[in-house]
Order: C-alpha cells, then sequence, then structure tokens
C-alpha cells in the first residue's frame, strides 16, 4: 500500500511503526506488520471475488501488544509504504481475479483505495 501526500501541506496519519514479531512467528514480518495494524484497527481489509463475495481472512494474529507510535508527517510530495502479503493473509485461487479494499488510518485521518488483484 503506497500513502502519498499530493497536496501542498504537511498531513499528519497514523505511523504505522515497526512491529517486530515474537518468538515462533510462522509469517513474513510484513504479515506480522499488517496482523498488528489490524488489530489496532488502523487498517481494514477487504477482498472480494469478482461476483463480489467476500472472501475470509486468514486467521492470522500477533501475539502481543504493542506501544502505538505518534502520528508521522507526510511532506508534499512524499509517501508512506506498508507492505501487504495477500498470499499470506488470504487463502487465493491463481488466475482468479479479485478486487481489494484498504482503509488505513485512525480517527484523525483516513485512507481509502480499492484495486484489482490478479493472482
Amino acid at each position: 500500500m503506497r500513502i502519498t501526500n499530493n497536496g501542498n501541506t504537511v498531513d499528519r496519519i497514523h505511523n504505522p511503526g515497526k512491529y517486530r514479531p515474537t518468538e515462533g512467528w510462522e509469517f513474513s514480518p510484513e504479515a506480522y506488520q499488517v496482523a498488528a495494524l489490524r488489530s489496532f484497527h488502523f487498517l481494514e481489509m477487504t477482498l472480494r471475488t469478482k461476483n463480489g463475495s467476500v472472501v475470509d481472512p486468514a486467521d492470522i494474529s500477533t501475539l502481543a501488544d504493542h506501544m502505538v507510535g505518534l502520528p508521522v508527517e507526510l511532506e508534499p510530495g512524499t509517501e508512506l509504504l506498508i507492505s501487504v502479503p495477500l498470499h499470506e493473509l488470504y487463502d487465493l485461487d491463481r488466475n482468479v481475479d479479485y478486487s481489494l479494499t484498504l482503509t488505513y488510518g485512525d480517527d484523525r485521518a483516513r485512507v481509502s483505495a480499492s484495486t484489482p488483484v490478479r493472482c
């Protein structure tokens, strides 16, 4: 996920942090990051099939509580990147079209985007 400040002023948005996986974590560090953000309700994800059915996410959750960082400031023209490893978070079928909707942020600032995905 790429969040870009296309405006002329500084924008403040939730800090995604750099949460470290706990011992015994079986997935990638990126999947841990997404699981932590989802547990705080800072990241919402909806994956749909071509006919609109919602795909249930894998049962992946963090094993610890984390400190939530202060918001980050995005200068005009800068971006914030968050890796979202869909293949770890959903049981995807090959050669199938999906639609992914992501919403990121907190009560002060939220951004949303939708994109087609082909696996």
